[in-house]
């Protein structure tokens, strides 16, 4: 009995985690590098005038600087990703995406994002040093986070 217990505990403790006020609001600011789809095409003719031709499609690196917000909470967690990192089709509803299978841990937050049915980036934050690191099939992003409240922070515009 006091093992369970002690284990409400601690999971009671991890939900809790999130914010005192319910919601964690964050901004991270960082850079990384985006996949990004390239292509070529080559066309020839023989003397004889037949014709070939060939396209090559590849991969190529494109590094960036960007930001990300978060919006941690137990109804509807959300991350807003840095534009140049997202596919041609995918998900989100005005830039937003939400956040899969969000474990609140004692020392980092771990969560997936739902960019599209085969694009899952992996989102993992430093509760201590506000680190954030997003790895997926489209890039790569790392940044620091701030935490900032939405409707007491003065805009700067």
């Amino acid at each position: 009995m006091r093992h369970l217990i002690y284990a409400l505990s601690i999971v009671g403790f991890s939900t809790a985690a999130v914010a005192q006020d319910g919601e964690l609001n964050l901004v991270c600011a960082g850079g990384g590098s985006a996949n990004k789809v390239t292509s070529g095409s080559v066309q020839a003719w023989d003397s004889n005038g037949n014709y070939g031709n060939a396209t090559v499609l590849g991969q190529r690196s494109q590094g960036f600087a960007d930001q990300v917000r978060l919006r941690l909470d137990d109804d509807d967690p959300r991350i807003r990703m840095p534009r140049t990192m997202l596919p041609a089709i995918r998900g989100g509803e005005d830039g937003w995406f939400k956040l899969k299978n969000v474990e609140y841990g004692e020392g980092e937050i771990t969560a997936s994002i739902a960019v599209n049915l085969f694009n899952n980036p992996k989102l993992r934050l430093d509760r201590y040093t506000g680190a954030i690191s997003i790895s997926g099939k489209a890039g790569d992003f790392t940044g620091e986070c701030q935490k900032f409240n939405p409707q007491s922070t003065e805009r700067a515009f």
